[in-house]
């Protein structure tokens, strides 16, 4: 098994868990005492500068981990893990972003145009709010290659997806997400909130992956044009042969 690949495993799901309870729940505590207390400094200040430290914290990690062109090797299948401490990062951030929209919301006595603006986009955040800590719960991310397909998670889904109903394999975009064609919609088996019926693309949401995007591309475009060698996924023998295909 790849360690590289396997670098978010439990120690790090409860790290990154530790994180959002402290950093998070900070932000949950402050969104009141932004409201209620919004005449005096402090709150706005501790705010501010937990927000600002998580954001500092989040593009860090974004832009100086570099991410393995590796997999881990599963019994009969191929996993590209989350990158919890990516999906901890954003989750306790927008409790944060929440509080220090409402204490700037309810420190103007004149509500004009800008601070019903202001209160729009707290709402938003609000609802991200709740949308990335699903994204943290579900490990969003999580790419499984079995000989048979592949699965999706998303925030409120997972795709099981067979090799046969897939039309067209992942390219490259601007945000790295990356978008798999669908041929036969009724192959694809959905599960969660956001299943939706005749699919005709679907998102892989790999920027929260711990693993390199544009190799995870190559991997699925890989066992799409060579199907004989789906079989040896799961292996140490699969995965080194993926890797030599992968580097030429």
């Amino acid at each position: 098994m790849s360690q590289g690949a396997n670098g978010d495993d439990n120690l790090g799901r409860r790290n990154a868990w530790l994180y959002y309870v402290l950093v998070g729940g900070a932000g949950i505590v402050l969104w009141p005492l932004n409201i209620v207390l919004h005449n005096e400094l402090w709150p706005q200040a501790v705010t501010l500068v937990l927000c600002l430290g998580n954001a500092v914290a989040y593009i860090a990690a974004t832009l100086r981990t570099r991410r393995p062109r590796t997999l881990s090797v599963r019994p009969g299948a191929f996993e590209a893990p989350p990158s919890y401490l990516r999906l901890a990062l954003q989750a306790a951030g927008m409790p944060l972003a929440v509080a220090l929209l409402f204490s700037v919301v309810y420190d103007d006595d004149d509500w004009g145009v800008y601070t019903w603006m202001l209160f729009a986009a707290a709402v938003a955040a609000i609802y991200l709010t709740g949308h990335s800590l699903a994204m943290l719960i579900r490990g969003t991310g999580r790419l499984t290659l079995r000989p048979d397909g592949l699965t999706v998670v998303d925030a409120t889904v997972t795709h099981d997806v067979p090799w046969e109903a897939i039309l067209s394999g992942p390219l490259p975009t601007v945000f790295g997400m990356g978008r798999v064609g669908i041929l036969w919609p009724e192959l694809v088996t959905s599960r969660g909130l956001g299943r939706k019926k005749n699919l005709q693309r679907i998102a892989l949401q790999l920027q929260p992956s711990a693993v390199d995007r544009e190799f995870l591309h190559s991997a699925i475009n890989h066992y799409l044009n060579q199907p004989e060698e789906r079989a040896a996924i799961g292996t140490a023998e699969g995965l080194r042969q993926l890797q030599a295909a992968e580097a030429a």
